[in-house]
């Protein structure tokens, strides 16, 4: 500090962008789970389901802000006298010179860069990093003999010579990718049937033909599963599946006597899968099938599902 006037540090920290990103997909899975914990009417009488479903959205909603705010957090900035280091929610530390005694470089292509004092404080930083370069010059001019042995073996390394935009791109779409499709299947999965199974409906489907099948799924455990069921083809609802009260003793019968009524029938239909089979243009798993309400001669009586 000099006449009176702050000295301003230079900044070396990453780009905003990603955790910026990670920072709204975060807050929109929070957003989601508060909304599922104060929608009982999604749920019907299935409370337990609504309770985890939604709890456990806030938990990954939370961990993913913690980790995307604490990295808009983390900086190192380089005064002409010393090192102010935030590295997420923990309290700036000051670094001063000849403090510095370990180097290490990792990640692909040894473009990460960690230092550390001997009593654990330090940074970690990537040299692709906005105003790297000014951290460099101060290393080099406050450090000892630590860091030009470390430079000069850093220097030998196979290194990644320029960023890589295009491949951090694709490499944060693929992340957001999975991470949104983990979420589609658990919970996504459980909050679909819970709602399916408080919002049934009735529709009328022409069936066009029927046909006994297995029915292979995949529980949110990965454990694979196989059950009867009836594949029904329809001019106007697509191939409903019914599985629910069908064993393997009379799907065939139910087939057939689907097959020789062919022609209008009621189906109980769960009201968001079927909502989502009729509005929307792709390929979207089939509608839960309860049961088939007109259908006689099986059973002795209608078919209804369990």
């Amino acid at each position: 500090m000099t006449g009176g006037e702050r000295v301003r540090p230079v900044t070396v920290r990453g780009k905003r962008t990603t955790p910026v990103a990670w920072t709204a997909l975060g807050t929109g899975v929070v957003a989601a789970g508060l909304w599922l914990a104060c929608s009982p009417e999604v749920f019907g009488a299935v409370r337990a389901t609504r309770e985890w479903t939604s709890g456990l959205l806030l938990l990954v909603g939370a961990f993913t802000l913690f980790l995307s705010v604490g990295s808009l957090r983390t900086r190192v900035e380089v005064f002409p006298d010393r090192l102010e280091v935030t590295r997420g929610f923990r309290r700036t530390q000051v670094i001063s010179p000849g403090e510095l005694v370990h180097f290490r470089a990792s990640g692909k292509g040894n473009t990460v860069i960690s230092a550390a004092t001997a009593r654990g404080r330090g940074f970690t930083t990537n040299r692709f990093h906005l105003h790297h370069d000014a951290l460099t010059d101060w290393l080099d001019q406050n450090t000892g003999d630590e860091w030009t042995a470390f430079r000069t073996f850093f220097g030998k390394l196979t290194v990644q010579e320029h960023p890589a935009p295009v491949r951090d791109l694709l490499s944060m779409l693929l992340i957001v990718g999975v991470f949104l499709a983990t979420l589609l299947t658990f919970p996504g999965l459980s909050v679909a049937n819970a709602y399916d199974a408080a919002h049934q409906e009735q529709v009328t489907c022409t069936v066009t033909a029927a046909e006994a099948v297995t029915v292979s799924s995949r529980s949110v455990r990965g454990i694979g599963s196989s059950r009867a069921g009836v594949g029904i083809e329809t001019s106007d609802c697509g191939r409903l599946t019914l599985t629910r009260g069908v064993s393997n003793d009379d799907r065939d019968d139910i087939a057939r006597a689907l097959n020789r009524s062919k022609g209008p029938h009621s189906f109980t239909v769960g009201g968001g899968s079927f909502w989502w089979r009729e509005h929307t243009p792709f390929s979207v798993p089939a509608p839960t099938v309860y049961s088939i309400d007109d259908l006689s001669g099986v059973r002795d009586g209608p078919t209804t599902g369990g």
